[in-house]
């Protein structure tokens, strides 16, 4: 039955599975994220940022596994305050989102600041947007203000204005 999507296990069973028939199957780090990713359907990051260990507590349901096919993508601009660690802090707020994350801080850091996104998004997708949103149109009014004249550096000023070009045109 490969190519079957998961479904999360709402009761939080667990059947035991022999390591050594585990280890068969699959012995290294690339048959395990293969075996998550494609047979099982979970969309997590990439294998070079994904750990054994996260892909463990997926397999044993402590951690929110997530249907590739469910993924709600989003392209997240990198603006002042729309970090990776920013990103974190906010999904903070909602437990059920950071169940989807690895356990540890520096696993979590270590994630590819696209998926994080996509994961929010997908579990808490009005909500992330509309801060988003507000982020961007901050930026955006405070990029407004600075148009109406041209930053410079007062010693580029000064040479400005001790300049006696003029435009070719």
């Amino acid at each position: 039955m490969q190519n079957q999507p998961v479904a999360p296990n709402p009761f939080g069973l667990t059947v035991p599975v022999n390591p050594a028939s585990f280890g068969a199957k699959y012995q290294s780090k690339r048959e395990v994220y293969r075996f998550v990713t494609h047979d099982c359907g979970c969309y997590i990051s990439s294998y070079e940022t994904m750990t054994i260990f996260h892909m463990r507590d997926l397999m044993a349901g402590t951690r929110k596994r997530i249907k590739a096919v469910d993924v709600k993508h989003i392209t997240v601009p990198h603006f002042k305050g729309l970090k990776l660690e920013a990103m974190l802090d906010w999904a903070a707020q909602y437990p059920e989102v950071m169940k989807a994350f690895p356990i540890t801080l520096r696993e979590r850091e270590d994630l590819p600041r696209p998926y994080v996104a996509n994961v929010i998004n997908t579990l808490k997708e009005n909500e992330f947007k509309v801060w988003v949103n507000k982020l961007v149109n901050q930026r955006h009014q405070e990029r407004t203000k600075m148009e109406d004249t041209i930053q410079m550096d007062p010693e580029i000023k000064r040479i400005f204005d001790a300049s006696t070009s003029t435009s070719g045109k």
